[in-house]
């Protein structure tokens, strides 16, 4: 199922054209790349092995809301997918930053398989569903916690990535790191913006292993960012390191601005273990060499989670199961 979604979207360049249009953030390469982290996901021994984990007897048919974000191509399809196989029918307010792409990917499924066609509802607004859930910032999670308060409720808040280094990361590890930085622009969840490095470790030797995504930086609203996250940083006499395509600073906080990078020495695993564990709810998942740190995923697999990696560590499936 994987491999022929991937194939049916990629040839719909008419698609992926409109979708770029509306939304001046997604551009072709990258969604593209989401596809291939959607096809990734679909292949089917993934699925049997994720599905075989629950009992999905689902009496009957409960009305789930889905309200999806739009910060990067089809961010809200894995919580689809969980609705769908959960054996319930997906009510979704599509965000009108991604209004293109999941339709049209829905479309595709339905061809695939025509039961699926049932359980899917496109709406303007949610009103009587039985569950709601929802992914959005800081911000309006408080306001889905409040218009949601009387329903069982799933709210997403703002989460990031980081990625520790030990010093013994390959070329090509390194050069995979920068994918799990720079994909999307570094705008979704799943987008390392913070690194760990050991102390005394050169961190300017990272900067030739970054350059393949110097493009970024020929677009527009990147290229804004950077320029002005540049300006405010030399008026404020802030040290960094212009990468010329981004920005790295020594900073002891885990978000850092669009085009900007933020790192942090420490001094062994032990202490990096209690700066992690110090800010587990706030990282969606952490990079590491082959994935050598607890917990971590592989450099340059960020972006590619496997079914059962869920959102903010919670295991959706069993929501939906326990309604």
């Amino acid at each position: 199922m994987g491999l022929e979604i991937q194939q049916i979207i990629e040839k719909e360049e008419k698609i992926i054209e409109t979708a770029c249009e509306k939304n001046p953030w997604f551009v072709p390469v990258f969604v593209k790349e989401a596809l291939r982290g959607i096809s990734f996901m679909l292949e089917e021994e993934k699925l049997s092995t994720w599905l075989s984990k629950y009992q999905l007897e689902n009496e009957k048919c409960k009305n789930i809301g889905i309200i999806m974000a739009g910060n990067i191509p089809m961010v809200g399809f894995h919580d689809l997918l969980t609705v769908i196989f959960s054996e319930n029918c997906a009510i979704i307010k599509l965000s009108h930053n991604d209004d293109v792409l999941i339709p049209y990917l829905l479309k595709m499924l339905v061809k695939i398989d025509p039961g699926f066609k049932q359980q899917i509802v496109f709406r303007k607004a949610l009103s009587k569903v039985d569950a709601v859930i929802a992914t959005g910032s800081d911000n309006t999670s408080r306001y889905f916690e409040h218009i949601f308060k009387n329903s069982p409720r799933l709210i997403r808040k703002n989460r990031t990535s980081c990625c520790i280094i030990d010093g013994k990361e390959s070329s090509g590890d390194l050069n995979e790191i920068a994918r799990d930085i720079f994909s999307y622009f570094g705008l979704g969840c799943r987008n390392v913006s913070k690194i760990y490095i050991p102390k005394g470790f050169n961190i300017r030797g990272l900067l030739p292993h970054f350059s393949n995504y110097a493009w970024i930086s020929d677009h527009p609203k990147y290229y804004h960012n950077y320029m002005f996250q540049s300006s405010i940083y030399t008026l404020e006499h802030r040290e960094f390191i212009d990468g010329q395509f981004f920005l790295l600073l020594k900073d002891p906080n885990l978000v850092s601005p669009v085009s900007c990078l933020y790192y942090e020495e420490y001094e062994d695993p032990e202490q990096l273990g209690s700066i992690i564990t110090h800010n587990m709810d706030k990282i969606q998942c952490i990079v590491s060499r082959d994935g050598w740190f607890v917990d971590s995923v592989p450099a340059g697999k960020a972006q590619f989670p496997e079914p059962w990696d869920y959102a903010d560590h919670i295991d959706t499936m069993k929501f939906l199961s326990g309604l």
